[in-house]
């Protein structure tokens, strides 16, 4: 746990929650924490801190034989739900009681699950089937599939105001219209992991693990346009909004390390236009100068250069000197 309520983040402490985490799902209004495990439970931790278990885990919820991987958390209706991964079941767990509640079967292996206020259904990713689900919850039934050609979908975040989903691929990353159910895929970024939408920043992130060179985290306004990206590690696989400094915290190699969204931003119009001018202004401006000294130059020669009456003056006195000095070899030198 970092505490990052100063400019300079701290190191707290851990959480044991006996068992490797997955994902992470904070219900802040209830003071909760929910841990996916491998082995296929859900921890509960408490952040309250006003309680004498603060930042400790108060329960564990069996969810799964194997697995509880990613998690999404919906205040509306009360529940944490639970990807199982390979299991390919969305389980949705009471937060008032800490049961298990529904066991949504799209009968398809998912990853991430999102639940979207603005229609009520659940969204999840599937990389097996190159797809994206929406199940019904009331129904517990899979209603409707979006399939996209050679994206394996991992991540998954809604903007519920727009109705517009985003999914991160293997190497791009894919803008999804609830409402019309269409996409389009851009490659501002070479594809991701985890992908968050924060409601009050209006932002999408996707963090995009891979290499040493081309790893980062990358921003998109909340319709989905990309603003841009920081370089970061092969090791952010999620990062999330600090919307009370405005920052973007992430995992790097040594530790958590931030950054503003602005710094992402484009410049403004009127740079751009300005940079893009220079680029045909500043040669045409160099060969102006160039004309100019030119042109001086070769003024400054004519003046200094006799006149064409002056030339003549010169060389009829050379010729005069060369007929005497060729009359005083024949005659010998005359005496005046």
């Amino acid at each position: 746990m970092v505490d990052i309520s100063t400019a300079t983040p701290r190191f707290v402490q851990t959480i044991d929650v006996a068992g490797e985490p997955n994902g992470l799902a904070a219900a802040p209004d209830i003071h909760r924490l929910y841990a996916g495990l491998i082995g296929g439970s859900l921890a509960v931790i408490d952040t309250d801190p006003a309680s004498p278990k603060h930042m400790q885990m108060i329960d564990k919820v069996v969810v799964d034989k194997m697995a509880a991987d990613l998690l999404d958390y919906s205040p509306r209706m009360h529940r944490v739900y639970v990807s199982t991964g390979l299991g390919g079941d969305i389980v949705g767990v009471d937060t008032n009681t800490n049961k298990v509640m529904e066991r949504l079967t799209p009968s398809v292996p998912v990853e991430q699950p999102r639940y979207n206020a603005a229609d009520g259904m659940i969204y999840a990713t599937s990389s097996e089937t190159d797809s994206i689900v929406r199940i019904d919850p009331a129904t517990q039934t899979l209603n409707r599939t979006l399939k996209i050609d050679r994206c394996r979908p991992s991540g998954l975040a809604i903007n519920p105001t727009r109705q517009l989903a985003m999914a991160s691929c293997e190497g791009s990353v894919a803008l999804i219209n609830l409402r019309s159910w269409r996409y389009e895929i851009t490659r501002a970024v070479a594809g991701g992991d985890i992908v968050t939408y924060d409601p009050k920043a209006d932002r999408f992130l996707v963090a995009s693990p891979h290499g040493k060179l081309d790893s980062a985290v990358a921003v998109f306004y909340g319709d989905g346009t990309f603003l841009g990206s920081v370089a970061a590690t092969p090791r952010v696989h999620a990062a999330a909004f600090d919307n009370t400094h405005g920052l973007v915290y992430a995992i790097g190699n040594i530790g958590v390390f931030s950054f503003a969204p602005r710094v992402c931003e484009p410049p403004p119009g009127w740079l751009k236009l300005t940079l893009g001018s220079a680029v045909f202004v500043l040669p045409l401006a160099a060969f102006a100068l160039f004309l100019i000294l030119f042109a001086r130059r070769m003024g400054r020669a004519e003046l200094a250069a006799p006149s064409w009456e002056q030339l003549q003056q010169e060389d009829l006195a050379a010729e005069r000197e060369r007929i005497k000095a060729l009359e005083d070899a024949i005659y010998g030198p005359q005496v005046e």
